[in-house]
Parts: C-alpha cells; sequence; structure tokens
C-alpha cells in the first residue's frame, strides 16, 4: 500500500523520522500481520510538503485482481484498525480509473534516487498530471520511497500491475504511463513485476521480450515447486512457455551512490522453450 506523508524521510521509513518511533513501530508491525508492504509517497515540488489528509492506495498487482484503491485519512494511526490486507475491504475507499505512477526519490536511502527522480517527477507531472486528474482525481504522479535496484535509477513503479522500469528518464517514463493508459506494457528497460519472485520477472519479461503480445493481465505466472529457478508462464489465450533463470558474475560495481564498488550479478535466461 501507499501512504501520502509530506516532508523528509528516514533511511527506513519505519525508523521514526517522519511518523515518530511509537507509531512507526506500530504500522509497521499492522502492516507485516496484514501481509502488505508500504511506500510512502508525496507529491513533487512544494506541493510534497503540505497536505490536509494522507491519502493511502491500496494496490493488488494480482493478474486477475489488478487494482489500485483511494482513501484518505486524517491521520496514520487510522490504518491501524484497517483491514490492510491483500484481500481485505476498506470502506470509503473507491477504485482509481487511471494509473498512479511511482519515482523514487528516497535520498537517504540513496541520493542518486532522488538526484535522478525528482527530475523525472517533475517532468511527468508537468507532461502527463493534468491529464491523469482529468481521468480521475485520485490519479497523480507522486514521489516514493525505496523500491530496490538503486543502480537503475531513476526508477518507475506502476503500483496497479507492479511493473518496474530502470533507468527510465523523462520521455521514457512518459511513454511507459501512456502505454499503461492504452492497456499496454511497455518492454524497453522493464525490470520485472513485484507480484511474482525474480524468477518468475525474468520469465515474464522474457517472454514479453520475444514479441509476444500481451496486456498487463495476459500473462501469469507459475514457479515450478521442485526448481524455484523454473517459470512456467502462460498466456490467457492459451500459450505457454517454459523459462529457466539463472544469475551471472557482473564486473564489481556500486549499487548505491554512496557504496563503492563490490560484488555483483544479474538474472539471465538460461532456457526459453514454447510449450
Amino acid at each position: 500500500m501507499l501512504l501520502e506523508v509530506p516532508g523528509r524521510w528516514g533511511r527506513d521509513i519505519f525508523d521514526g523520522e517522519a511518523l515518530g518511533e511509537d507509531l512507526s513501530r506500530r504500522l509497521k508491525e499492522h502492516i507485516a500481520d496484514c501481509g502488505s508492504r508500504m511506500l510512502f509517497i508525496r507529491r513533487p515540488g512544494r506541493e510534497g510538503q503540505r497536505l490536509d489528509r494522507h491519502r493511502f492506495y491500496l494496490c493488488d498487482t494480482r493478474p486477475d485482481r489488478q487494482s489500485i484503491r483511494a482513501g484518505r485519512v486524517d491521520g496514520p494511526e487510522e490504518l491501524l484498525g484497517l483491514d490492510l490486507s491483500p484481500d481485505g475491504h476498506v470502506a470509503g475507499t473507491r477504485e482509481v480509473a487511471a494509473p498512479v505512477p511511482l519515482v523514487c526519490t528516497h535520498a537517504k536511502r540513496d541520493q542518486c534516487c532522488a538526484v535522478r527522480g525528482r527530475p523525472v517527477a517533475a517532468g511527468l507531472e508537468s507532461l502527463l498530471g493534468g491529464r491523469l486528474a482529468a481521468l480521475d482525481p485520485d490519479a497523480a504522479v507522486w514521489e516514493c520511497s525505496h523500491t530496490g535496484g538503486h543502480r537503475f535509477a531513476p526508477v518507475l513503479l506502476l503500483p496497479g500491475t507492479g511493473y518496474t522500469y530502470g533507468p527510465a528518464e523523462v520521455a521514457h517514463a512518459a511513454g511507459i504511463v501512456e502505454a499503461a493508459l492504452d492497456g499496454r506494457v511497455v518492454t524497453e528497460n522493464l525490470r520485472g513485476r513485484s507480484t511474482w519472485p525474480p524468477a518468475g520477472q525474468v520469465a515474464e519479461v522474457a517472454v514479453r521480450n520475444s514479441g509476444v503480445e500481451a496486456g498487463p493481465g495476459d500473462l501469469v505466472v507459475t514457479i515450478d515447486p521442485d526448481s524455484p529457478r523454473v517459470a512456467v508462464v502462460r498466456h490467457t489465450d492459451g500459450r505457454a512457455w517454459r523459462v529457466e533463470a539463472g544469475t551471472r558474475p557482473l564486473p564489481p560495481r556500486s549499487q548505491s551512490c554512496r557504496k563503492p564498488p563490490g560484488e555483483a550479478s544479474a538474472w539471465v535466461v538460461e532456457s526459453f522453450t514454447q510449450l
């Protein structure tokens, strides 16, 4: 889920800097008990430093249930009484009918995300903010807290589907969002879908990169229970592919702006077979 928290965030969003130690601890426990994950969000520029009520979004990336529901609370403590589980129902929320693009700008987690991400968030807001708002009052461009993949900054996330892209400069990011508005999935710099474990993400991207036409909800990934690096990707039209993933070492590189070069690896496709 996403929670609007203006101003500065600590290195860990639950370290107490943004919400205080007690509320942060209780909220972290509640989110974990619900089997969910939370990101902080704020609007780009000065708008992200103030708010009236906290907006929140409940995001489900499962292909057969993908959705974003928006709601508002007077304070984050109100979330402690809500069922934030993937199958929970929160009264007063409404489904959002347009994308809610996120750009990681979490400076205390990694300066690269802030330096490279903030211009992308501002650029997306300038190019598409008005169009998104016209489609749905809760559709907007947001800056967000750490999503992973520092070395791919600037990172763009589409929470309704879980697709993550990086690097995604302004023009590319705008194209990704425009494609999402049309029900299409851009494959350039697509890092994967958070719905699946790493091998599943590699498998889906491999199928899309093979030229298969598929919308956001058309591909379902199943991991082989006996081999966690083998996935079967099934299309709603009946086609299927078996993909085996692996990792390979990379030359030493920095994983973030604050870290010296170190050991690195990348996921790769070991085999690709249409069933």
